[in-house]
């Protein structure tokens, strides 16, 4: 009794794996029917209910890219190619032309750049998908002349890359040399600034030294005419006193030799 439950939940399984794979394959067909007619967007709607049904179903993560890459989705389309390509059974001539088709997006995504160095990483990378992609199918003249032109491109980002590396510094030079004139300027103006300051303050202190001097002039002369003052009046006082002791000499000689004077009154 086990035995056949065990029997008939292998075959429910396995019919429901059937019914499951079924899905994926009509979906991924209508999806391929959509991008043969270029309807790119209707054919990634199926593509994508497909893979709701089984996200592992690599023809439909293939052809989803490949939807996508014509969409001009490019990095989109690579990250469904790399799932893609995680299937371990895919044969080298299908791997191949997944690697081709993960390569055209990189160069795809490297020539929508501004400039060409700035596609550097993309163009490297499709070189690097266009290689794998010979080494597992050689005789791919279309990889091949990829490859060519991917190397073409590759080489070209490199030049410009340096270039602009170049330009870079040698406008870096004009600008340090630039900030050192500026620098030297700064410190011109500031020697200039320290010695006006310098003839400045020797000014004043040749200013306060005249100030000084012609104060101590002026003390000095001061004293001077103090001191003539002072010695004026000396002599003068000693003139008083010479001629006092002259007068009282005079007198006491007339007193010596006068007659005596008459002290009636006159009535």
């Amino acid at each position: 009794m086990k035995r056949l439950f065990i029997i008939g939940i292998c075959i429910l399984l396995t019919l429901a794996a059937g019914a499951q794979n079924s899905s994926v394959r009509k979906q991924t067909r209508k999806g391929n029917r959509e991008y043969n007619r270029k309807h790119y967007d209707r054919a990634e709607v199926d593509y994508r209910r497909a893979l709701q049904v089984d996200s592992t179903a690599y023809r439909a993560q293939h052809n989803l890219g490949n939807a996508l890459y014509r969409s001009k989705e490019y990095a989109e389309a690579q990250r469904h190619y790399d799932m893609a390509l995680r299937e371990p059974s895919l044969d080298p001539k299908t791997r191949s032309g997944m690697l081709h088709n993960r390569g055209n997006c990189h160069l795809q995504a490297g020539l929508q750049k501004d400039d060409r160095a700035q596609g550097l990483e993309d163009f490297r990378q499709a070189v690097s998908d266009y290689q794998e992609a010979l080494k597992l199918d050689p005789k791919n003249d279309d990889t091949r002349y990829n490859l060519s032109y991917a190397m073409k491109m590759l080489r070209q980002a490199q030049q410009q890359q340096q270039q602009q590396q170049q330009q870079g510094g040698g406008q870096q030079n004009q600008q340090d040399q630039k900030d050192k004139q500026d620098q030297q300027n700064k410190n011109d103006q500031q020697n200039q600034q320290d010695q006006q300051n310098q003839q400045d303050q020797q000014n004043q202190q040749g200013q306060q030294g005249q100030k000084d001097q012609q104060q101590q002039d002026r003390r000095q002369q001061q004293q001077g005419r103090q001191q003539q003052k002072k010695q004026d009046a000396e002599r003068l006082l000693e003139a008083v006193k010479n001629n006092e002791k002259n007068s009282l000499k005079e007198h006491a000689k007339k007193v010596e030799t006068g007659s005596p004077r008459r002290i009636e009154k006159d009535w």
